[in-house]
């Protein structure tokens, strides 16, 4: 992946994910807004986790501040990066606060094989 490409499939992952982020989900209306904002995220992640450098870059969220951000960074980064996502999820999973009860769950699915992550979006 060229650098260019790599700045943007980064920048859209973040800024789909930030998007989601910062919408409640109290009806279906807003659950469809944030469907298409983690579709076009799903359309990034594919495209990063082709390259090293994209793998690494989504790796490196994991850190981000926006807790939606690091929290699908750790889930797509069990499959190259697992320790480090691991950590980051089993902190979370442990915290019994916000995203706890979805860290749990990624892990166990990740460790009985069920987690996919490649799947191609369905709408764009």
């Amino acid at each position: 992946m060229n650098p260019d490409d790599l700045r943007m499939w980064t920048n859209a992952y973040v800024v789909e994910l930030e998007a989601t982020d910062s919408i409640p989900l109290a009806s279906d209306t807003r659950a469809r807004r944030w469907n298409k904002h983690v579709h076009r995220m799903q359309r990034a992640q594919l495209e990063l986790r082709k390259s090293p450098a994209g793998r690494a870059a989504i790796t490196a969220m994991i850190a981000h501040p926006v807790p939606t951000v690091a929290q699908w960074s750790a889930a797509h980064s069990l499959f190259w990066a697992e320790s480090e996502a691991r950590t980051y999820l089993t902190a979370l999973a442990s915290s019994g606060g916000v995203g706890a009860l979805e860290a749990k769950m990624v892990l166990r699915e990740f460790d009985v094989g069920r987690l996919q992550m490649d799947s191609e979006p369905k709408h764009l």
